[in-house]
């Protein structure tokens, strides 16, 4: 009889651990993630894949800009300024007659300060004022490969006395294409992903919950221009480059992150 009875209290206690442990199965949130180290929104539940996947896009730029100043120094603010403009519209003929046009000529800086000689006992005196002016030129659909327009354009203006090359830029003027093949692609690659991470996890997936992605455009170094005073002219000196960047290539790099509800 004793027997009968410890076989039965056995018997409801493996019927209670089996109820309990589906329960807390069926109350158990169950996620899979990336090593991307992308945490969960706060405000989404779990059940959930995230997966992330990085695409780049290699593209030719089609614009370039320069940055030009010119400087000169007088006895008074408007003997320099009045040589300064001068300089000005000798940059602004060489570039009409490239046909750039005023839309694309900017004026980024204009300054006008004197400049003074200290003695012993502190005291100064004035040696002259000193004006710039700084434009940036944008040349649209620029042959950069083939350096044609823009290469002419400085050897012109770099024959203006004391005129300076700050730095050139290039870029591309609509990026617009390159960003929806970039999203396309790693939306793609995304999905594939999480259908193999669901296929391991034996779960369906089904639509996605959330999807964000982070642009990049890596800009590799232009090749270096002396500044340029007096008849010295703004030819290249050594040009350099990273030995893994193609000539004139951006590199457009787009992050995704996806989110898939699953069950």
């Amino acid at each position: 009889m004793t027997q009968n009875k410890n076989q039965i209290i056995s018997l409801i206690m493996i019927c209670i651990t089996i109820l309990l442990t589906w329960f807390f199965m069926m109350n158990t949130n169950f996620y899979i993630t990336n090593t991307s180290n992308n945490e969960l929104p706060n405000n989404i539940i779990s059940h959930t894949i995230s997966v992330q996947w990085e695409w780049k896009i290699f593209a030719t730029p089609d614009m370039l800009i320069l940055s030009l100043s010119v400087e000169e120094t007088e006895k008074t603010t408007q003997e320099a300024q009045t040589k300064v403009n001068e300089k000005v519209n000798k940059i602004k003929k060489i570039l009409k007659s490239k046909r750039i046009k005023d839309s694309d000529i900017q004026t980024t800086n204009i300054n006008i300060y004197p400049e003074y000689d200290y003695k012993r006992n502190e005291e100064r005196i004035l040696k002259w004022y000193r004006a710039s002016h700084t434009i940036s030129v944008t040349i649209k659909d620029a042959n950069l490969e083939n350096n044609w327009i823009w290469g002419k354009i400085i050897d012109e203006v770099s024959k203006i006395w004391w005129i300076r090359v700050n730095n050139i830029n290039y870029d591309i003027e609509d990026k617009t294409p390159y960003y929806t093949q970039a999203r396309e692609l790693a939306i793609k690659k995304a999905k594939e992903k999480a259908k193999e991470l669901a296929n391991i996890a034996w779960v369906n997936l089904l639509k996605p919950i959330s999807i964000s992605e982070n642009i990049n455009t890596y800009y590799p170094p232009m090749p270096m221009y002396k500044n340029t005073y007096a008849m010295d002219m703004a030819v290249p000196e050594k040009m350099w480059w990273w030995s893994d960047i193609s000539l004139w290539e951006l590199t457009i790099n787009l992050n995704i992150n996806v989110i898939y509800w699953i069950d």
